[in-house]
């Protein structure tokens, strides 16, 4: 007798989850890898091998996280109508198209427990994870230029209040806006779980931050043939580029749409077409900065947007310690820039939040950063 076996079924492969694991106890800006087997909330799937290797100039540089969703989805793009163009089409121009970043749709998972916070990010669904309100979104990848366009060989546009900035964005047309909380949240999520490090500028590169006195034009990091690291020359004296965004700290700091603070209240709005400034209005409370400014002690964690990044504590912080960045705040209503300018210093890496400027402020210091979305 012949039996007729039924077809093996092919279970869907799993999602690659990855995780870090921070104490906020330990000063070390460290933070731990987490794998299958020491994961205390059993979300992670993937352990990898090795740490990334930025790249200096033209040298080449590695990421054990090159192979893996959402990182492996960050590639460039020219905005052409409203067509993404990858960099292979023979259309692609850094110089003649607005050129962007795409931050492919992922799913996170934030957990607090014990003193410990666990940060994760999957490349899709995943069981505990949700999807991050930031992702599949395509992110300038220079600072917004004169002109109001993110290309290669451009001064950045400064001296511009962020109510400005957000106008001529939206003007460029359909699809076009300036980059909101939830996009600059996705992208710091990216970086801290590839570099399970608070210590940006010591991972990747000071970027042009140190000394400088006025900002450089952009594309210094075109010559670069690695995604991620700094060019050639100084560290501290020499453009930084975060998987082909460049500039997102240092040379000119770049105003946040979406967010509000008001009296260390920070509030956030996801409904692009409700941003505004110097309101609560539309907005939500995610929750609240220290009082005082000075290097960043510990992240707070919202209850509401736990994917959301904010100074929780800054009394005890300092430069190589905790989180080594600088924040600020002030009285009454205030409005969000990151990244810090060209001389901030060693206060301002990835993480540097000053919410210390109204809106009205119009800075040579201050710049705008171009975002794209088709949803």
């Amino acid at each position: 007798m012949i039996w007729n076996r039924p077809a093996p079924t092919r279970k869907a492969p799993k999602t690659a989850v990855f995780g870090v694991m921070w104490d906020r106890n330990d000063p070390a800006t460290r933070l731990t890898r987490l794998t299958p087997l020491d994961d205390p909330n059993r979300l992670v799937t993937v352990a990898v091998d090795g740490e990334p290797v930025p790249a200096v100039g033209t040298e080449g540089g590695s990421s054990p996280f090159d192979g893996f969703m959402p990182w492996a989805g960050m590639e460039e793009y020219n905005i052409i109508g409203t067509e993404p163009v990858g960099s292979g089409d023979d259309r692609f121009s850094r110089t003649e198209n607005d050129t962007v970043v795409y931050i492919p749709e992922f799913y996170y998972a934030v957990v607090d427990s014990g003193g410990k916070r666990c940060f994760y990010i999957g490349g899709g669904e995943a069981k505990g994870l949700e999807k991050h309100p930031g992702s599949g979104k395509y992110v300038g990848r220079y600072a917004t230029g004169t002109g109001c366009v993110s290309k290669s060989g451009l001064a950045p546009l400064t001296r511009v209040t962020r109510g400005a900035a957000r106008e001529e964005s939206a003007g460029k047309g359909e699809g076009w806006r300036q980059w909101g909380y939830d996009a600059w949240c996705a992208v710091a999520l990216l970086y801290l779980v590839e570099f399970a490090d608070w210590d940006s500028q010591t991972k990747v590169g000071r970027g042009y931050a140190v000394g400088n006195r006025s900002a450089v034009i952009s594309g210094k990091t075109d010559v670069m043939t690695y995604h991620t690291g700094r060019a050639a020359g100084t560290d501290g004296k020499t453009q930084m580029q975060y998987r082909h965004i460049e500039g997102l700290w240092g040379n000119v700091s770049q105003w946040v749409d979406g967010v509000n603070c008001n009296d260390g209240a920070l509030l956030v709005c996801l409904d692009p077409a409700k941003y505004a400034d110097d309101t609560e209005e539309n907005y939500t409370v995610a929750g609240t900065m220290p009082g005082e400014g000075g290097y960043i002690k510990a992240m707070g964690l919202s209850a509401n947007m736990p994917w959301s990044f904010f100074p929780e504590d800054t009394a005890g912080g300092a430069d190589g310690t905790y989180i080594p960045d600088s924040a600020a705040a002030g009285e009454g209503w205030r409005a969000l820039h990151v990244g810090g300018g060209c001389s901030v210093g060693t206060g301002g890496g990835l993480w540097y939040f000053n919410a210390g400027q109204d809106a009205a402020t119009a800075s040579s210091s201050n710049g705008s950063r171009l975002l794209f979305a088709t949803r």
